[in-house]
Formats: C-alpha cells, sequence, structure tokens
C-alpha cells in the first residue's frame, strides 16, 4: 500500500496520498505528455491539416480548394501518397519478404458466420466468405471465362495484362454470360452464399449500391503483379470514416502466396476509433513495416473476398505453374457513379443483352429506363 498522511484541516474521513518525489512526479508527467502526444496525433489524422490564421477573406481568395491545393486535382492527392509505395511490391516480393496470411492465427479465416466476416472486415479491412460458390458453379462459370478469352483472342481483342502473355482480362461480364449477371446480384443459382455476401455488402455501403465493374482474371506462371493502391484513389481527400465501396474477389482456384494470391496490408484501412488511416502527411512505409506487413490471402477455390476500398493491396505474382482464374467485382455507394470499365460499357448494351437484364442489374448499372408517362402532380392537367 503506497505510504498516506492525514490532512488535518481536511473534512475527509479517509487518508490522504503523499506528495510524490520529483522523480516519480516526472515519470508520471511523461507518462501523461506521451498519452496526449498520441491523442494528438489520432485527432489529427482523423481529419486534413488546417493552415493557421484561416479567416474568411483568405478563404474566398483562394478559391474552392481541398486538402491538395485545388479542386481539378483533388483526385490526385491519393496517387501522391502512393508513390511512396511505387515498386514495394515487386521488390518485398523478390526478396522473400512476403508471407502467407494463413501463417498469422489472427488474421481472417474462410467463415460462413456473419459475425465474424463483419468482425473481420472491421479490424483488418477484409473478409473472407467460406464456401460462396459450390464446385459446380465455378465450374459453370470458369468455362464461361474461358470460351469468351478464347474468342477475343481470336478476334484480336484480348486485354492481355503481361507483357509475356501471363495473363488476361475478360471485362465486361455483366453483357457476356448469364451465369456472370446471377452472380453479381448474388443469385444463389451461381453462388450459394450470394445472400450472405448481399447482406454484407449492404452493411458495408448502404442499400441500392451500384456496380463499379465485373471482370475475370486470367492469371498463369509470371503473371498477377500490381503496385500497391486502394480503390478508392480516384476519390479526393479527406475521406469520411468509412469506405466508398467494396472489391469482391470470387476464388475460382486456389489463393496463396505460389498461387498469386492478393496482396493486402491488413488492418491499412482504419484506426479503433474509425478514421481512415489514409490521409495526408501519413507514412505509408509505417503500415508495411509493422507486423503482420504485407501478406498473400490464402483461400481455397469457392471463397468470396470482400475488401474496404481503403485498405492496401495489389494483385500477386504467381510463381506456381498453372493458372489462377477469379472474377472480380467492384461495388460502390449508390451516389457514386459507375467506375472503370463498365462506365463506358454500360452506355452500350446491346439490345438482347439489355431485354434480359434483370431490373435490379440496371439499377446496379444506372442504366435504369424512365418512364415517360407523369406521374404524382405532373399528371393533372
Amino acid at each position: 500500500m503506497a505510504n498516506t498522511t492525514v490532512d488535518p484541516s481536511s473534512s475527509a474521513s479517509e487518508a490522504l496520498p503523499t506528495i510524490p518525489g520529483s522523480e516519480e512526479l516526472i515519470e508520471r508527467l511523461r507518462r501523461e505528455n506521451a498519452q496526449l502526444r498520441a491523442e494528438l496525433a489520432e485527432l489529427r489524422s482523423a481529419r486534413a491539416p488546417v493552415p493557421g490564421n484561416v479567416g474568411w477573406e483568405s478563404e474566398m481568395a483562394s478559391g474552392i480548394v481541398y486538402s491538395d491545393d485545388r479542386s481539378h486535382t483533388s483526385a490526385k492527392s491519393a496517387g501522391r501518397l502512393l508513390t511512396q509505395l511505387s515498386g514495394l511490391s515487386k521488390e518485398r516480393m523478390k526478396a522473400g519478404k512476403i508471407r502467407n496470411s494463413d501463417e498469422f492465427d489472427y488474421l481472417p479465416k474462410p467463415s460462413a458466420d456473419e459475425a465474424q466476416l463483419e468482425a473481420d472486415f472491421i479490424r483488418w479491412g477484409y473478409c473472407l466468405v467460406a464456401d460462396a460458390m459450390t464446385p459446380e458453379q465455378i465450374k459453370a462459370q470458369v468455362d464461361r471465362i474461358l470460351d469468351q478469352a478464347a474468342a477475343e483472342r481470336s478476334e484480336g481483342v484480348a486485354i492481355m495484362t503481361n507483357a509475356r502473355d501471363a495473363g488476361q482480362l475478360v471485362n465486361n461480364l455483366v453483357l457476356k454470360g448469364q451465369v456472370f449477371r446471377d452472380a453479381v446480384e448474388f443469385k444463389e443459382t451461381a453462388a450459394q452464399r450470394g445472400p450472405l455476401i448481399d447482406r454484407l455488402l449492404t452493411k458495408v455501403m448502404g442499400e441500392g449500391f451500384g456496380l463499379g465493374c465485373a471482370h475475370g482474371s486470367i492469371v498463369h506462371e509470371g503473371g498477377g503483379l500490381q503496385e500497391l493502391h486502394i480503390d478508392q484513389g480516384g476519390l479526393p481527400m479527406p475521406y469520411p470514416p468509412y469506405p466508398f465501396g467494396s472489391l469482391i474477389i470470387w476464388c475460382y482456384t486456389d489463393f496463396n502466396l505460389d498461387a498469386g494470391g492478393t496482396y493486402i496490408v491488413p488492418g491499412s484501412h482504419r484506426t479503433p476509433s474509425g478514421s481512415t488511416s489514409f490521409h495526408e502527411g501519413v507514412d505509408l512505409l509505417q503500415l508495411l513495416d509493422a507486423e503482420p506487413g504485407l501478406v498473400s490471402i490464402c483461400a481455397p477455390p469457392g471463397t468470396c473476398i470482400l475488401t474496404d476500398t481503403r485498405v492496401l493491396h495489389c494483385g500477386g505474382r504467381r510463381t506456381a505453374s498453372g493458372t489462377r482464374y477469379a472474377m472480380r467485382c467492384h461495388y460502390n455507394r449508390k451516389f457514386i457513379r459507375a467506375l472503370h470499365e463498365q462506365s463506358v460499357a454500360n452506355v452500350h448494351v446491346p439490345d438482347d443483352v439489355y431485354a434480359v437484364l434483370s431490373d435490379r442489374l440496371k439499377d446496379m448499372m444506372g442504366i435504369t429506363q424512365n418512364n415517360a408517362n407523369p406521374v404524382g402532380e405532373m399528371s393533372s392537367r
């Protein structure tokens, strides 16, 4: 028990603590100072830095200004931050510094428990839905991707993602097969755990979320490597304390380090308080150097990976023989227009494909037809 003394002038009935010595007091002040510095750093990360002596006159004189100077360049701010990581995915892959995610007991594992999936998504920026597709559902989609990919190569319009033809991207799958359309809107006929994934994405983005893209990924030995990035890097900072969307990956084949499974920096998306980790002035290299650092997601065929669009990740290099197959679908909040190639494809939907699109898919793609007949008060004569 600490030494105590009684203050005779106090009305307190209990003993009062003695005044600490100078060394003890200094140590306590140091701890308090460190705690205050940590709290201040967290507050600074939660909002963009504010210049000193800000007033209405200076703000109006500078024009429409965002965190990186001018509104017409604001979307480039994320790109400037990402230059810190240029070449690092390749460098660390060659140095053998990327580990399999299953080497860390605390990182997400495939699960069908909704509460666990939500917890993984919040803590690590991604979760793994187990057995999202059956082997039969996988085969149907892979067979269709292979047919489409071969046709595009024969027509000379294939999108090859590697100089040695070690990878191919099959864009706009919504327009290229009913089996893909069914998976994109989470029908159980195409993905047995589709309704579960639909519920999770609704919690991430709210009801009525849109489709940014849906494309097939074919990666042969030697292909697949990308630069580290986030999937909402085209949006101006500062970011709010929630993601603008979610990239999901349907794993048709094994994902791991040798197979070229997606590289990710778990937990690089947010702080425990909810504020984004991606802001002006952040040292992104620290996120890679901290444990677990950059890892390769491990998942068996049939798994569906859901990611927060703020988490650092990239395609992984396949070093094993054979081929990795996957479908990547980007979904975004309702108020954000379609991203990537889908924004162009949506205005060039063939009539025969448009005729078979469901109402939900039309809404996801932003191509719902308007009713030409006036309704409500507009119909009044």
